[in-house]
């Protein structure tokens, strides 16, 4: 007896491969402090410019433009900051992110040689976000979604819907890897697999695990 139509219309084939969903910064990034640059940059004490730079950081990562960042920067520390400064700090604050793990790029190449679809959900202002795509890292994503462009950053609850939406997925379908633990709360609360990323010799055995690599299968 066939099944009732209502039954095989839900019973769609899951892919053979989870979206595999990467975050950048300290996840794919050496990430190197340069704060104390950037203060000396901008001429301010370093323990008041760390404060000025984080109250900001929350609009920069949702699409404020440099120059308005830098602004709301100079202003909560009583200085000017004119389109030439803006430049110079924001070149030296990408400078901080720029650098990729080794390691971490040989297992996007291994997961994609594997046939594994990958993603990149990263919360970055746009300038950042024009930067990385240029990179030769980012030829391994199918996608790439970046904070400062969608307008909304992790760990804000509709920014998984807007994930699975250009992905085409079912967010069980995708597993988020992350090293801060709200934005993976957040992506587990919304359904997606998630993994806590500590370092990449762990992550690629949580990977290796689920049979998303080269080398021992999930299952017996």
């Amino acid at each position: 007896m066939s099944a009732p139509a209502a039954t095989a219309a839900t019973d769609a084939p899951r892919p053979e491969h989870p979206w595999v969903v990467f975050d950048y910064g300290e996840v794919l990034s050496l990430h190197h402090d340069v704060r104390p640059d950037l203060a000396e940059l901008i001429r301010a004490p370093l323990a008041t410019f760390c404060e000025a730079w984080a109250a900001e950081r929350s609009a920069y990562d949702r699409g404020a433009t440099d120059l308005i960042y830098w602004q709301a920067v100079g202003d909560r520390l009583g200085i000017r900051v004119d389109e030439p400064l803006a430049t110079r700090l924001t070149a030296l604050d990408l400078s901080a992110w720029s650098r990729t793990r080794p390691d971490a790029v040989a297992l996007l190449t291994d997961l994609a040689a594997h046939g594994v679809p990958l993603a990149l959900l990263s919360n970055a202002p746009r300038s950042h976000a024009q930067a990385f795509r240029a990179q030769p890292w980012a030829a391994h994503f199918r996608h790439l979604l970046f904070s400062g462009e969608l307008g909304i950053a992790k760990p804000d609850p509709e920014i998984w819907n807007i994930l699975t939406t250009r992905l085409d997925a079912k967010p069980g379908d995708c597993l988020f890897l992350d090293d801060r633990q709200d934005n993976v709360d957040s992506a587990r609360l919304a359904g997606l697999q998630t993994e806590h990323w500590t370092d990449t010799t762990t992550g690629r055995a949580h990977l290796t695990a689920r049979g998303l690599t080269a080398g021992r299968r999930a299952g017996p």
